[in-house]
């Protein structure tokens, strides 16, 4: 049984990164990420809602006001995600950045130029290949930190960095962490798997937010809004067909694995395209991994 919760669901998200109680959480994860000038002392999560691209992502994005050791102030937006086809949304989410700002109170428009922006999207999926103007694939990265730039690379403007960290591509185990960063991404990757606290982990920043995540401290009517986020969730890929058994366990999804062999080769194909691993195949859908790849293996 899982002791914690999916860090991509819907829920889990907003408990680790878009509460006032888990501020600690975020300001240190996003410092492993900024620049030493842009380290934040202090946050505040925007009141303005922002207009979602699709259903899925209402809860998965948060624009945060930040203020920098040096006092500068700047925007970051966070999206977590399970759509390949990203990039153009995450464009789209930096200009409502500019917008807002434009229409926020006397003390962001009394500034000489728009605040910084930094766009992080965290994805459970590895983007589709591309090709360059050569013709040549465009490699996927762990980490890709993007700004705009002119064809001589010259940059041309500092007011915009998108950074995007596909967590499929992070591999490392345990004895394999180097920097805080590593951490960070260790604890997202394998949060649902761990059953018990790692002794690398075992600080208070991550102690809090393992505490957060734990399922066992969760009141009835916060797990039911779990489960409901991950059921919306595989809703969404079409990978729920009729799953639930009468309401047990406060309405845990329970896959049924018995004389339903076309729905779960539809189910794990979907999510398989859209860039799910297979161990997270196994842990949404609750098939077992062995028949999860028995099915790729005969597709």
């Amino acid at each position: 049984m899982d002791i914690f919760f999916d860090p991509y669901s819907d829920y889990g998200f907003k408990k680790l990164f878009g509460e006032e109680g888990s501020k600690d959480i975020l300001i240190d994860f996003l410092n492993t990420m900024l620049p030493e000038h842009h380290q934040i002392t202090e946050l505040a999560f925007s009141d303005k809602e922002i207009v979602p691209a699709s259903v899925m992502d209402r809860k998965g994005s948060y624009d945060i006001y930040c203020t920098a050791v040096n006092q500068d102030r700047f925007i970051v937006e966070m999206q977590k995600a399970r759509f390949p086809t990203f990039k153009e949304r995450a464009l789209i989410y930096s200009v409502w950045s500019l917008q807002n700002q434009i229409k926020r109170g006397e003390d962001w428009k009394k500034k000489k130029r728009f605040a910084a922006i930094y766009f992080v999207g965290i994805l459970n999926f590895v983007f589709k290949e591309e090709l360059d103007d050569n013709g040549v694939p465009i490699p996927n990265k762990l980490y890709t930190n993007v700004r705009l730039r002119d064809d001589d690379c010259t940059l041309f403007y500092s007011g915009l960095t998108m950074k995007f960290l596909q967590m499929p591509l992070f591999k490392k185990t345990e004895n394999e962490l180097e920097t805080r960063f590593d951490k960070w991404l260790y604890f997202l990757k394998n949060l649902p798997s761990f059953d018990h606290i790692p002794r690398i982990l075992n600080e208070p920043v991550f102690s809090h937010a393992f505490d957060i995540a734990k399922l066992g401290n969760m009141v009835l009517e916060e797990r039911e809004a779990y489960d409901k986020s991950v059921m919306d969730t595989l809703a969404y890929f079409g990978a729920i067909e009729d799953g639930r058994e009468d309401g047990k366990e406060e309405g845990r999804i329970e896959g049924r694995i018995e004389g339903q062999l076309k729905g779960k080769i539809e189910v794990v194909m979907n999510m398989k395209a859209e860039g799910f691993s297979v161990e997270m195949i196994s842990r949404l859908t609750k098939f077992p991994a062995e028949e999860i790849e028995r099915l790729l293996h005969e597709q």
